[in-house]
């Protein structure tokens, strides 16, 4: 009669995450825990970027490709990762004031964590070689 996860897998079209998405992702996600590590001992103390903005330019690389190596579906559809970024900044920027103390709302954290998104979208157009926007 009326499947409700049959039709929301069917409306958002997810599609079951393959061995060579998963490797693929985990990949991206290595490199990126590894730009994190360079940036951490290293490349902070070269300019502001460094020191600010450039681990939030991988965390929603970082957020994404995880959950891409671990969730049985891929998450590919652009709405879900909008989403995501969404909620992902509106706890890291506003429910972490009320959890870590010094913590501070910079709206370009957030603009980071988009651009994070968009270059996770490239890297995905590049993997699968379409970015679905079904909705």
């Amino acid at each position: 009669m009326f499947n409700l996860p049959n039709l929301i897998l069917e409306r958002f079209s997810f599609e079951r995450s393959n061995e060579n998405f998963r490797v693929k992702n985990l990949i991206i996600l290595i490199i990126a825990l590894l730009l994190y590590l360079l940036n951490n001992n290293l490349l902070h103390s070269l300019n502001w970027f460094f020191t600010f903005y450039f681990n939030d330019l991988l965390a929603i690389i970082v957020l994404l490709s995880f959950l891409n190596v671990v969730y049985p579906f891929k998450l590919t559809n652009l709405w879900i990762i909008i989403i995501v970024t969404i909620l992902a900044s509106f706890v890291w920027e506003y429910v972490a004031l009320f959890i870590k103390s010094g913590s501070i709302f910079d709206y370009m954290d957030i603009i980071s964590y988009f651009a994070s998104m968009a270059i996770y979208l490239a890297l995905l157009y590049f993997i699968e070689g379409k970015i679905n926007t079904s909705f």
